[in-house]
């Protein structure tokens, strides 16, 4: 596949096209950690819910349906990295390891709008653990029955 990849005459001249520099390599540790970091707590939030893998298989797609909406900008993202719609679903902190970091791997964005979505990010993060851990806190302890609404929301008000 690599030695395909190299000889490719589409791949060279898009892989020429981009400028990957060490502050693009720095850019991506950050987001990419930030995305695992927040998407591990959703799950780890849901996983505390279910008792059984084949439970908790029905959230996955309402976990991973942000990922799938940033996959689907990309795009759009990448022709206009300044249009408005660009601007919020890259801040948007589900979307944005994905989105922010298209937009400074294509066209730089003003460094306000990195560390407004970066600290976004790390809010998102600090609050999906919190509710993580009251569920898992009051869930884990729990079994035998599928919880409802009711119930969760009971949980994060107990916990």
């Amino acid at each position: 596949a690599g030695f395909g990849a190299s000889r490719s005459l589409y791949l060279h001249t898009a892989m020429s096209a981009l400028d990957v520099g060490p502050s693009l390599v720095v850019y991506f540790v950050i987001f990419y950690t930030l995305g695992y970091l927040l998407y591990s707590a959703v799950f780890a939030g849901v996983g505390a819910i279910f008792n059984s893998v084949d439970e908790a298989q029905q959230w996955n797609f309402v976990v991973v349906l942000p990922l799938i909406a940033a996959s689907a900008m990309i795009l759009p993202v990448a022709t206009s990295s300044d249009s408005a719609i660009s601007v919020a679903a890259s801040l948007f902190p589900f979307c944005s390891p994905i989105l922010m970091f298209e937009r400074i791997a294509v066209h730089n964005p003003p460094p306000w709008q990195v560390v407004l979505s970066v600290l976004l990010l790390i809010a998102m993060i600090g609050a999906a653990m919190f509710i993580s851990a009251r569920i898992y806190r009051t869930g884990i302890l729990m079994y035998g029955k599928r919880p409802t609404i009711r119930e969760l929301s009971r949980w994060l008000r107990q916990a």
